[in-house]
């Protein structure tokens, strides 16, 4: 059997340990924020009494909420799939050595508009968590808090990670320099204009 059957399409280094490293900033960066959210209902909200009156509990509980995180399941979706669907076609161009496709998707990232709605739908949800009147039951709310917090920025930093692929360290070792240097305007033009000539 051929050599190159055997070698394994991924960087050895990217293993074990290499991959702890580079991917628990994820975890933690949510969790932290969560944590000192979670805080900060506790310390100063709660004691505070600073919560939605009880007539207001209903209406976010079964109105406000519900349609919020029903459009931000739907946008931060497609934020999702589209950023995936895009990683592994540049995964493919890398493994092909397909240049013209890589450059096509090498600069593409979702669009500021897409960023702010779902930016702007998990802070009206985060709000609402923290600002809700929980009946004095602070287990449950500060669990509630915690967790809602911590998905909703797991979700972000995921797509962002996605969305910006030259931070993977097997797209940096396979990957040429080169290739992030091309001006994809004057390389495409000079490819056009070579076809025109030819014909």
């Amino acid at each position: 059997m051929p050599d190159d059957i055997k070698t394994p399409n991924y960087v050895k280094r990217n293993r074990r340990w290499v991959t702890v490293k580079r991917h628990l900033p994820i975890i933690l960066k949510p969790l932290a924020v969560s944590i000192i959210l979670t805080l900060i209902w506790r310390l100063i909200l709660f004691p505070n009494s600073i919560h939605f009156q009880d007539f207001a509990g209903e209406p976010i509980m079964f109105i406000i909420i519900p349609m919020v995180a029903f459009i931000y399941v739907i946008f931060s979706g497609i934020a999702v799939t589209s950023v995936f669907d895009q990683y592994k076609i540049i995964s493919k161009c890398v493994v092909k050595k397909d240049l013209d496709s890589f450059l096509i998707y090498r600069d593409e990232q979702l669009p500021i508009m897409i960023h702010l709605l779902i930016g702007t739908l998990s802070v009206i949800i985060i709000g609402s968590v923290m600002l809700f009147d929980y009946q004095g039951h602070t287990i449950i709310a500060m669990f509630t808090i915690m967790a809602i917090v911590f998905v909703l920025l797991l979700i972000w930093i995921v797509t962002t990670e996605l969305d910006n692929f030259q931070k993977s360290i097997w797209f940096k070792a396979k990957i040429p320099p080169e290739w992030f240097e091309i001006d994809i305007d004057k390389f495409f033009t000079d490819k056009n204009k070579d076809i025109l000539d030819k014909e």
